[in-house]
């Protein structure tokens, strides 16, 4: 059971910093670019967004007793 929980854990983080990075390298093409509006911009408010929805999914792995080691 335990090498099931830490691979499920395994996954989330690498997705999660995955998407965390993707977030930031496409804002960072926004800047470079100078794309400033339109349906392709990527703006601080999505990266706070992004951010934060990756941050409470933490929280639920870290509070959720399904994700507990025995």
């Amino acid at each position: 059971m335990d090498k099931e929980i830490r691979f499920f854990r395994g996954v989330i983080n690498a997705l999660t910093w995955l998407i965390v990075g993707m977030t930031f390298m496409a804002r960072m093409y926004c800047i470079n670019l100078g794309i400033t509006s339109g349906p392709m911009y990527i703006g601080w408010d999505t990266v706070t967004i992004v951010v934060c929805g990756l941050l409470a999914l933490k929280a639920i792995l870290w509070f959720d007793p399904s994700f507990k080691e025995q």
